[in-house]
């Protein structure tokens, strides 16, 4: 689907296969995660910061959009998840295979002029740590966008503000991950046997908060809680679901880590959790496995099982000697509802609807359910997207917009409200391995913009422009009005005479 109202701008190749990307509230930057296991293949293990501009120019050869490196943190493991918190600092937590890690980001500042720099850092580690994880600043003259989006080049302003980050003129910026140096063991308030890994022990080794995960298993899935930011829900590949709340530093503090408190862990799910949500309020958690069970659980202990998404519903296997639905649902994502919907619901759910079998040539499908009375989620909507397996979806922060990309690397854009297609594009060349919207705070020049990452390492910006007027349209009315205006004048006129 090509339209003069949308645009596609390839931004970059990243010397890894990425498999996450996350936009960040506190500069406007977005991070991106992945890896392709340093140990055995050679290939980099990290975490990226980048700045994505969003230009508009008057010169034809600039393609309005590009990126620009702030910093790399190079990782032991392949990132697999990643979500962001935002209080007094932002904060990323990290899904390694075995591991989960906590990271805060805070600007380091650099004044060209005078030559010298104010570092809002805690000290380094001692040197003699051997594994210590390097922060390497892939490139430092970066300077940030006038009116807080979208030019790269300094106007005559001395000083350009940003949240906490300072920069001058002609100055030079980077963000460091920092962290706390002690050891703290947690221990979980109640665990089922199936869940048996040893005391929680949790370390911040390096300047890096850390948390230990079964050692056969591996994090599959990861949300926080967006109304408090108080729980983070993990999915493990065996079905178990852990609980942590989450403990921010007091103000006083604020150099110092989120701690992550294990309140409980069981046996969700027979197989693997493939994706996590939670509702904007707070309410519900939605997980979703392999053994075609999508649980509504509460959100407050004790966390307990609510109902289930009934997937019969979309047609059932009655070939084989256990029938079975025909699909499954693979993702999971919540939306407010648009202030422009007529609908009176506050939030939707969206999942994807895919083949169980790889083998079956069938459609696969994007849903939107809304809770009713009795609190039990009915499917609003659907809209078929290709007979390629869905990989992705993203939802923007303004819930206008739901974003679905597929194992054939092609992205597709819909208007929330009734799903309608607005952009279609094949970017990738292989699947899409994650979506992230621009934050509408950081994007005034589009109606939205995707950002879409795939196991080929290209990095893509998809935009949706604003409705153009057509001047022609627009010049007819207005010559029609007129005449009918004198038209109407000439007969007051001729009544009077």
């Amino acid at each position: 689907m090509s339209s003069n109202l949308t645009s596609s701008y390839f931004l970059q190749e990243m010397a890894y296969p990425p498999y996450c990307i996350q936009p960040l509230k506190s500069w406007g930057m977005i991070a991106i995660g992945g890896g392709g296991g340093t140990a055995k293949t050679g290939v980099t293990n990290a975490v990226d910061l980048k700045w994505v501009y969003l230009n508009q120019s008057s010169d034809p050869t600039n393609n309005k959009c590009s990126i620009q490196n702030v910093n790399s943190f190079t990782q032991h493991d392949s990132v697999m998840r990643m979500v962001s918190l935002r209080k007094q600092h932002e904060y990323l937590i990290l899904a390694l295979n075995r591991q989960l890690k906590v990271i805060m980001l805070k600007a380091s500042q650099r004044d060209a002029d005078n030559g010298l720099a104010m570092m809002n850092v805690l000290p380094p580690p001692t040197p003699h740590i051997q594994d210590t994880i390097p922060i390497v600043p892939v490139q430092r003259n970066v300077r940030r966008r006038h009116n807080s989006s979208t030019s790269s080049i300094p106007d005559s302003m001395n000083i350009q503000h940003r949240s906490t980050v300072v920069l001058h003129r002609n100055g030079q910026a980077t963000v460091e991950a920092i962290g706390n140096t002690n050891t703290i063991v947690q221990s979980p308030t109640n665990r089922s046997n199936s869940f048996n890994f040893q005391a929680g022990i949790v370390t911040t080794m390096n300047n890096i908060y850390t948390v230990p995960i079964q050692e056969h298993e591996y994090v599959n899935a990861l949300v926080v809680c967006p109304a408090t930011q108080s729980k983070l829900f993990v999915g493990a590949s065996d079905g178990s679901l852990t609980i942590y709340e989450i403990i921010w530093p007091a103000t006083s503090s604020s150099d110092r880590l989120i701690q992550l408190k294990l309140l409980t862990s069981f046996t969700a799910h027979k197989k693997e959790i493939d994706d996590l949500a939670v509702d904007p309020f707070g309410t519900w958690l939605i997980s979703v496995s392999r053994d075609y069970h999508v649980q509504i659980r509460q959100c407050t202990s004790a966390f307990d099982k609510h109902n289930e998404l009934d997937l019969c519903q979309f047609g059932m296997n009655k070939t084989s000697k256990t029938p079975k639905p025909l699909y499954r649902i693979r993702h999971v994502r919540f939306g407010i509802v648009p202030s422009s919907s007529s609908s009176n619901a506050t939030y939707y759910l969206y999942t994807s609807l895919i083949p169980q079998a790889i083998v079956d040539k069938l459609v696969s499908y994007i849903i939107q359910w809304t809770e009713n009375k009795q609190h039990e989620f009915i499917v609003r909507q659907r809209r078929m997207v290709s007979y390629d397996r869905i990989s992705a979806i993203a939802v923007s922060n303004c819930g206008q917009y739901i974003s679905v990309g597929d194992s054939g690397g092609c992205v597709r854009i819909y208007a929330s409200d009734r799903l309608k297609l607005l952009y279609e594009h094949q970017a990738h060349s292989i699947f899409v391995t994650d979506l992230a919207f621009m934050l509408r705070e950081e994007n005034y020049l589009y109606e939205t913009s995707v950002l879409s990452i795939s196991a080929d390492k290209n990095l893509y910006v998809h935009n949706v422009h604003p409705p153009q007027t057509n001047i022609f349209s627009v010049s007819f009315l207005i010559v029609m009005g007129l005449l009918l205006l004198f038209l109407l004048l000439s007969q007051i006129r001729f009544r009077f005479h």
